[in-house]
């Protein structure tokens, strides 16, 4: 048994003559609480892809996707990033780069827990966060994916996750609805038995219920895993619109999401 300071040797996932894709990462971090949806709480590690398919104004993971003047322009803040930024910026990564990295800030592999994959949109990634995955839940980790739902999930990558958070964007994110609004992904995600929609309510929480009313017929996405989740990136803007979204949220069979980070640490990429 080696000692507890011994440098500890991740196990070759990598055979002779193979090469795996390499996944586009901003950051890794943890260990945190998952602060949204239905585990919101829980103990959990971070893998936060690069790059996304959509654009919202209000996103505020932006530093993966809005490096152009055009994507910038699309945010509230305005604020452009650099692609080559060391810190959130992208990083070509193995997956075996990824386990020592994870390996580094919990003992993944015998001290299972939630490994939380975002973004950006992890499912552009799918077939590349394959190995990862399989060695993650060979260690008995508990896989979840965070996506919009916008692209539905590849038969090899869905036998590996254990829940989808999937947060489908609403008008109030900017994004035109041809783009955001992607029913047979959403009916895909449901039929896995596996997803919880979260959708972002702003103050007017008034019009986006009845978009999410829209969505959640039109998709028959089952009442008791949709969650109102209240747009904020401060405790006491998170708390007002709860205040205001609460009851219509249960009148209709919904949860409710705080933003569990946000009220810890605010707004802190790290946490």
């Amino acid at each position: 048994m080696p000692a507890p300071d011994a440098p500890h040797e991740l196990p070759p996932i990598t055979p002779p003559g193979v090469r795996y894709q390499m996944l586009r990462v901003s950051h890794i971090f943890g260990p945190t609480v998952q602060g949204e949806g239905s585990a919101a709480g829980r103990h959990c590690l971070f893998v936060r892809l690069w790059d996304c398919n959509l654009e919202c104004t209000w996103c505020d993971t932006a530093y993966t996707w809005a490096v152009t003047a055009e994507k910038a322009a699309k945010t509230r803040n305005g604020q452009r990033y650099e692609r080559n930024e060391p810190a959130y910026g992208e990083k070509e990564m193995g997956p075996a780069e990824v386990l020592s990295r994870l390996q580094a800030l919990w003992d993944v592999e015998n001290r299972p827990t939630i490994i939380v994959v975002s973004g950006g949109e992890p499912m552009m990634q799918q077939r590349a966060l394959v190995p990862l995955l399989e060695q993650l839940r060979g260690w008995g980790n508990e896989i979840h994916i965070e996506t919009a739902g916008t692209i539905a999930p590849l038969a090899e990558f869905d036998a590996l996750v254990a829940q989808y958070n999937v947060s489908p964007k609403l008008a109030n994110s900017g994004n035109r609805l041809a783009k955001r609004n992607k029913p047979k992904a959403l009916a895909t995600l449901r039929d896995t038995g596996k997803a919880w929609f979260k959708f972002v309510v702003t103050q007017d929480c008034t019009t986006d219920l009845a978009e999410i009313d829209q969505i959640v017929e039109a998709v028959a996405l089952p009442p008791q895993r949709v969650m109102a989740m209240p747009e904020g990136s401060d405790a006491r803007s998170n708390i007002a619109t709860a205040e205001k979204v609460v009851d219509a949220a249960l009148e209709r069979g919904f949860g409710l999401s705080f933003r569990t980070h946000v009220l810890l640490w605010g707004h802190d990429p790290d946490r």
